[in-house]
């Protein structure tokens, strides 16, 4: 029972956590700014990070 009750306070603040997590998941505000800023019809915004290559459509 004691395993039981420390499971689903382990369960509840991980819930928490993943919660408050999510706005670190959004697109950053940059470019956001970015997609908005469409000129000469462009489809897409290609984003150059340290270690990978991220294309964000609008």
């Amino acid at each position: 029972m004691i395993i039981f009750v420390g499971a689903i306070i382990i369960l509840i603040v991980s819930l928490f956590l993943a919660i408050r997590a999510l706005s670190e998941l959004d697109t950053p505000p940059e470019v956001k700014k970015l997609i908005g800023e469409r000129k000469n019809n462009i489809s897409g915004v290609i984003v150059f990070f340290k270690k990978k290559i991220v294309h964000y459509t609008g």
